[in-house]
């Protein structure tokens, strides 16, 4: 069985490659701070639409999708779901949310874990409460659907086990001033998937972890830029990471290093694009509204509806307009009409277009 203990982190032989993007996530992440106090009405945008990302791209990781015209409705509460995807999706955004609200008087522990996969699978058909009571594979299939590698996982028997050492491990390295964060997280998530201690939904369930972790060690970039669509749209090199750094799990001969380059090239893009919507916002040189911004950033098309429930103190006739002046100077495009209608952003709808618009679903299952 695996020997949970991050203690080797504080000796590991770092690659220059992860200690300097480790660098440059530390510096980064002050200087963001600083910008975000300078455009206030841009990080509520900012937020709104990594929310929105966040949703779709960690459920597509699994799957599980909607139609573009209903993600926004359904993340802000505006239109009631349909069928096991949608409530799916909702069920993560209940789960984030809570995160991003609570997230520094939550306490990581075995029993949060649970409620928090309690909550994200609330409204799901296939909700078993607790830790798994069957054994469970990660399997990986071809382009013709057969199966083509099966990774084993934790029996069920010890999964509850596996997540006490696990925690208990973490707590222990975190509390060691001489063992960094931006390494311990990785090799959290990594265990935890190794575990996938529920019968379903680990994956969703890693990805609301990383966003807690990094919040409560001060990197909140996952407030404003979503890292599940980072991993949505380099999901091959993500599962190559994990492949190779769990080789030898099971006999504690596993090298963390591929996901912790993996992780950290992640988060530092995070960061990069972060820096630069902030730099474009600071060099339009004047305070521009956060629904125009986020109008401008936003890739899945949203509703009137959709905007007034994101910004509850802007006036519906102050939307009116400010949707009426985008489109007339083609920032923004008008899709459908009457209750139908929806605006997307042009720039986003015509890279959509060149990329042909699709989400490729996950080749795993079971993650």
């Amino acid at each position: 069985m695996h020997v949970f203990d991050y203690s080797f982190l504080k000796t590991m032989k770092v690659d220059p490659d992860i200690l300097n993007r480790a660098l440059n996530i530390e510096n980064i992440n002050g200087r963001t701070q600083t910008g975000l106090k300078d455009v206030s009405s841009v990080s509520e945008a900012l937020v709104n639409n990594a929310i929105l990302m966040s949703v779709r791209d960690s459920n597509a990781i699994e799957g599980i999708g909607t139609t573009a015209d209903r993600v926004a409705g359904l993340v802000n509460g505006s239109i009631m779901p349909r069928g096991h995807d949608e409530n799916e999706m909702v069920g993560y955004s209940e789960a984030l949310r809570y995160i991003h609200r609570n997230y520094s008087e939550i306490t990581l522990s075995k029993q949060f874990v649970l409620d928090l996969y309690a909550m994200l699978m609330s409204r799901s058909e296939r909700n078993e409460p607790g830790f798994k009571t069957r054994d469970n594979v990660i399997v990986d299939r071809g382009p013709d659907g057969n199966v083509s590698k099966v990774y084993p996982t934790v029996p069920a028997k010890d999964a509850e086990y596996c997540m006490d050492q696990l925690i208990c491990s973490y707590w222990e390295a975190r509390n060691d001033m001489d063992i960094s964060s931006l390494l311990l997280i990785p090799c959290f998530i990594m265990d935890f998937l190794r575990i996938h201690p529920f019968s379903d939904d680990n994956g969703r369930m890693s990805r609301l972890l990383t966003t807690l972790l990094l919040y409560q060690e001060g990197y909140d970039v996952c407030r404003y830029i979503s890292m599940e669509s980072k991993i949505n749209h380099s999901k091959m090199d993500y599962y190559k990471a994990l492949e190779e750094s769990q080789i030898g799990w099971f006999d504690n001969e596993c090298d963390y290093s591929p996901f912790i380059h993996y992780f950290l090239g992640e988060l530092f893009l995070c960061y990069r694009d972060l820096n630069r919507m902030l730099g474009e916002e600071l060099g339009r040189k004047r305070k521009a509204g956060g629904i125009e911004v986020f109008l401008r950033l936003v890739s899945v098309p949203v509703s009137k509806s959709d905007l007034m429930a994101m910004y509850p103190d802007i006036s519906k006739i102050t939307v009116e307009r400010t949707l009426k002046r985008m489109c007339d100077s083609g920032f923004i495009e008008k899709i459908g009409s009457g209750k139908s209608t929806r605006y997307v952003s042009r720039s986003k709808r015509i890279r959509a277009r060149a990329s042909g618009g699709a989400v490729m679903r996950s080749a795993k299952a079971m993650c």
